[in-house]
């Protein structure tokens, strides 16, 4: 198991995100074990003040799960020294965005296309973490021009290893 101190990353993760869009704490605390999920924090003064999860599907192909920052620290730059930190990471990079609905939706984008990932309007859903949870409705942001087979194999790829869905 990773040696990081998980309570304060929950913590984090649960401040951030509904419940329909991560595992609850024990499921969550099991992925410290697989060798393919990472995790990436910022900490000052032994507090952790953010924090983004990876997964790394290929040697050269890495999917951002949850980025997150203590939300008294949001604004301060701390997000952007974690992307930083995961963007000097070699393979190509990609994560789930919602849909452009709301300012909040729009800014978020923007700030990822200042990272330079590219939007991608190919239908996508993310599916359900919780049983009786609905899939979520999202778009994929990479940090290159996807072609459709390409969007469909890095689908594939996140469904299987991310979601542990075989069948789709």
């Amino acid at each position: 198991m990773k040696n990081i101190n998980f309570d304060s990353i929950y913590n984090i993760l649960e401040n951030s995100f509904e419940p329909f869009l991560h595992r609850g704490y024990e499921r969550q605390k099991e992925l410290l074990n697989n060798e393919k999920y990472n995790i990436i924090t910022y900490e000052e003064n032994d507090e952790i003040l953010g924090f983004l999860t990876y997964w790394q599907i290929e040697p050269n192909l890495l999917f951002v799960e949850h980025f997150a920052v203590n939300p008294k620290k949001r604004g301060s730059g701390v997000g952007t020294k974690i992307f930083n930190d995961f963007l000097k990471l070699d393979g190509d990079k990609f994560l789930e965005v919602e849909p452009p609905h709301t300012e909040i939706d729009k800014k978020r984008i923007k700030l990822y296309e200042s990272f330079g990932l590219i939007f991608h309007e190919n239908q996508y859903y993310q599916p359900p973490y919780n049983k009786g949870d609905d899939k979520t409705r999202l778009h994929i942001m990479c940090s290159k021009q996807l072609d459709n087979n390409t969007f469909d194999y890095l689908v594939k790829k996140v469904y299987k290893l991310v979601y542990n869905l075989d069948n789709i």
